[in-house]
């Protein structure tokens, strides 16, 4: 016999783990994201350049749509720092809901010790879009969990 079971009692308790994960994985964005706002400088910046990312996964065993094809964009921000110099960087966070055109004013966040390591600041393409999705992901598993114990002793 398994050790474990889909039936098992150790499912639920499993899920608030797996839970937990992304639910911390959240939190350390969301405070990445903070410590950026305190100590790095805050300018504008204008949108110079967007990639077009194509992912086609093909699943050969969904008859009505046998191609799953996802776009994301990513994003190239020209800025300048206090002194003048001009940095360009690529945005690590990409997105399929940015409807920033190129050319456009963005805000942006840069590190006054390193330009180069800079973020868009805010939106769909900031952290806080990450990290609503993780805790959207993570919350639901871990509350599996611990309805499963509350549901254990009571």
């Amino acid at each position: 016999m398994y050790w474990f079971h889909f039936s098992s009692d150790l499912l639920m308790p499993l899920f608030s783990l797996i839970g937990l994960l992304p639910i911390y994985f959240g939190f350390r964005t969301i405070r990445r994201h903070r410590y950026r706002k305190r100590h790095w400088v805050r300018t504008k910046g204008q949108i110079v350049d967007a990639h077009m990312e194509v992912d086609i996964d093909v699943v050969p065993f969904d008859r009505d749509d046998p191609v799953d094809t996802s776009y994301t964009r990513r994003l190239k921000v020209r800025f300048y720092t206090a002194s003048g110099e001009a940095v360009e960087f690529w945005n690590p966070y990409s997105t399929n809901l940015s409807l920033n055109r190129v050319g456009s004013k963005i805000k942006v966040l840069y590190n006054p010790s390193n330009p180069p390591d800079a973020r868009i600041a805010g939106g769909v393409n900031g952290a806080g879009c990450l990290a609503f999705m993780l805790f959207l992901i993570g919350v639901p598993f871990a509350l599996s969990g611990v309805f499963a114990v509350l549901k254990f002793f009571f």
